[in-house]
């Protein structure tokens, strides 16, 4: 038995006339360049007031800082583990990461403990951030916005620190509480939508949402060359050309009407995991399990041993963002838990329409590695 760590391959089989019919739509009204249907969808499903679509997941993120027209040069906080594209971000727009650490367990940037009743957060040195990044982590909600500690959210909202979203592997999740769609508490909610999402298209897509009318009317002119809605020719501001295809735009709108059946059998499968209570990866209602991961000290002999079991495994992430050499000229802080987590992570598969004897594989071969410590 051959574990996948996913299968496309089991998600677009049943859609694949769906789709012929859809790149016939495309050919017959020439709508190649930008999304037309499936913006409109999303903003439904998500209850958001504004969706813009663009054509990537670090586009979105780009987007949403640039609309958020900071100093150049400002302080964005941002998690030590998440892919490289959420700081890249911050970067590219102009601005400076400055990296939080996580909580050793999730790779959550939540369970940090500054519980000082002497922190002055007015003159600590989170005084001059200007905004804050909140990653919604292999699909595990992240209490909100609690970066650091309760008292930087009240700080927060008292210097009014824009707050966005990376939602990037957390497409259908509810907030804590479940009442709003992840991407609704902060200011903007960014999303991905690379093939292997848990939304994912057949390229790469992205969108920001939001309910601020003015964030995402500046959103749009940003990703139309600076050129405002009703003038294509007229550039007031720098921009970018980031539009989604209408085609990739079919293919999602088609895919978001199963995202909560796959939804639920991704928390099922986590459950079975769970069950055997060998895993450290938490199981709440909220999260939507992009990616189940274990730790483990010796992960290249995990990995090896889950090989030759046939299971295949990921890395996510093996170096956390202070680490990768593109971010040396920045102030690295001191994240230990974010190195101790990028060097213990194994993800394990976890898929729509896995079988049970797939699960049961990657059970047994993980007990067996268990027996061994």
């Amino acid at each position: 038995m051959q574990v996948p760590f996913n299968d496309l391959n089991r998600i677009h089989e049943p859609l694949r006339e769906t789709f012929h019919k859809s790149l016939d739509d495309i050919l017959d009204s020439s709508s190649f360049v930008g999304d037309t249907h499936f913006a409109s969808e999303f903003k439904k499903y998500t209850g958001a007031e504004h969706c813009i679509t663009c054509n990537s997941g670090t586009d979105a993120l780009y987007l949403a800082i640039k609309s958020l027209e900071l100093p150049p040069g400002s302080k964005i906080l941002v998690p030590a583990v998440s892919y490289a594209a959420t700081a890249m971000a911050v970067v590219n727009a102009g601005h400076v990461p400055v990296f939080a650490d996580v909580d050793p367990t999730t790779g959550l940037t939540e369970s940090l403990v500054v519980d000082d009743d002497d922190v002055d957060w007015e003159t600590s040195a989170f005084a001059d951030i200007k905004c804050i990044i909140i990653v919604h982590l292999f699909g595990q909600v992240a209490k909100f916005p609690t970066f650091v500690h309760y008292r930087l959210s009240s700080f927060a909202a008292r210097r009014r620190i824009p707050i966005i979203e990376d939602c990037a592997q957390a497409h259908g999740a509810m907030g804590r509480g479940g009442s709003k769609h992840v991407g609704l508490r902060g200011d903007i909610g960014c999303f991905s939508f690379y093939p292997g999402k848990n939304l994912g298209a057949l390229g790469d897509g992205g969108a920001c949402i939001t309910n601020d009318k003015i964030l995402a009317a500046k959103m749009k002119q940003y990703a139309s060359l600076g050129a405002p809605k009703h003038n294509r020719y007229e550039h007031n501001t720098d921009g970018v050309n980031s539009r989604m295809d209408g085609l990739q735009g079919l293919f999602l709108a088609t895919k978001l009407k199963l995202l909560d059946d796959w939804t639920s059998e991704r928390k099922k499968i986590a459950g079975v995991y769970q069950s055997m209570n060998m895993f450290p990866q938490r199981t709440t209602r909220d999260d939507v399990f992009h990616v189940f991961y274990t730790l483990e000290d010796d992960r290249e002999g995990y990995i090896k041993h889950m090989k030759s079991r046939g299971v295949q495994t990921g890395i996510h992430y093996p170096i956390s963002l202070p680490d990768l050499k593109c971010f040396e000229k920045y102030n690295r802080g001191d994240c230990k838990n974010a190195k101790e987590f990028c060097a213990k992570c194994v993800s394990l598969p976890i898929f729509p329409y896995m079988s049970e004897v797939e699960i049961f594989t990657v059970l047994k071969a993980h007990a067996e590695w268990r027996e061994t410590r």
